[in-house]
């Protein structure tokens, strides 16, 4: 499900930003985790990432992730997490109330986080996006606040090593100089998340 989000007005500085930054994945989102707009290297590295895609939904409804990945557990909570701490700094309306209510009866998964009301503090993640046209892209994110958009969250991605900045490189030149056609699937939104030693997601 994509969700039309043409009168949700992302800065113009802000669309120039992102656009201009061509070896670097980046996409703006609401309040309810809705792409609102992305550059071509972030569509390239994931079509969750394009614009009007909740990834609420299209973790837990939308598509087979938590059937059929082996970090299911850990996305879905990852997910949850960022959507509880989204909905912790703004106040509650119509449309949290609705995706709440439609994703807890179509979704068991999301019921039982839900339900648990838990919320943990998230930094930078780190994650394995399988399946992009230059191969398994291992990235990592910052959300950051976007001045005088309150309700509007800048997602940044890099390159967590050495041959990820070099596939991603490939990738942002793909990009650039072909029009990008069908996107490719990734397992998941967020990718597989993946834990450097020392650290664990869940």
């Amino acid at each position: 499900m994509v969700v039309d989000v043409r009168d949700e007005a992302v800065p113009a500085d802000v669309r120039r930003l992102i656009d201009s930054w061509t070896e670097i994945p980046a996409f703006v989102r609401d309040k309810h985790l809705t792409v609102l707009s992305a550059n071509p290297l972030a569509r390239a590295v994931s079509r969750s990432f394009g614009e009007g895609v909740n990834l609420v939904r299209r973790t837990f409804i939308d598509s087979d992730v938590l059937r059929t990945s082996p970090h299911a557990e850990a996305i879905a909570g990852h997910v949850m997490t960022a959507f509880r701490e989204s909905l912790d700094r703004h106040e509650s309306d119509s449309d949290f109330e609705e995706l709440v209510v439609d994703a807890s009866e179509r979704s068991a998964t999301f019921a039982a986080l839900w339900a648990e009301d838990v919320v943990e503090l998230g930094g930078p993640g780190t994650f394995l996006f399988s399946d992009t046209a230059v191969g398994p892209l291992r990235l990592s994110y910052q959300q950051l606040a976007i001045p005088r958009r309150f309700d509007q969250t800048l997602v940044v991605w890099r390159a967590a090593d050495e041959h990820a900045r070099g596939a991603l490189a490939r990738l942002a030149e793909i990009s650039t100089v072909a029009p990008w056609g069908e996107p490719h699937v990734t397992v998941a939104p967020w990718g597989e998340p993946h834990a450097p030693k020392g650290r664990t997601h869940g």
